[in-house]
């Protein structure tokens, strides 16, 4: 599959704008390696090669473990995600999939015991950022680089 157009050359500004809400996002607080287990975890749902082989040594560098990795997209069945992850996870499930409807108060709730209001507005800027990036990156067809050199 062959890429389509590369957003860096023609759209420049609009590429500009996205890495703004990125440099917000990384420098907001949250945990790195959470933010990437729910970049990971959004980019499993989306089906965005580039975006998964992207974060998977950033999820790494983070301290994001193999096991935390091989289990993401069967969190709810495995232990090792501390509540915290779970809820993070939840939420970035229910906010990417808000075709199904609102999110239930019980994911808010659940975010809310582990979350100030304010981390809980920054998390939902990580899923909306990564939820834009994996969008982009599918439509553009922008193939993933392996071996973390997307990095």
């Amino acid at each position: 599959m062959d890429q389509r157009l590369d957003l860096t050359i023609v759209a420049p500004e609009g590429y500009k704008a996205m890495l703004g809400v990125h440099a917000y996002v990384q420098n907001s607080g949250i945990s790195l390696g959470l933010l990437e287990l729910v970049k990971m975890r959004v980019s499993q749902l989306n089906g965005c090669a580039f975006c998964i082989a992207m974060h998977v040594p950033l999820a790494r560098k983070h301290g994001v473990t193999e096991d935390q990795l091989h289990l993401l997209a069967a969190w709810r069945e495995a232990p090792i995600y501390s509540p915290k992850e779970r809820a993070a996870l939840d939420w970035a499930e229910a906010l990417t999939h808000l075709c199904k409807g609102d999110v239930a108060d019980d994911v808010y709730d659940e975010m809310r015991r582990h979350f100030t209001q304010k981390e809980v507005a920054d998390l939902s800027f990580a899923v909306a950022e990564i939820n834009a990036w994996n969008r982009l990156m599918i439509c553009t067809r922008t193939p993933p680089q392996l071996g973390g050199s997307a990095a």
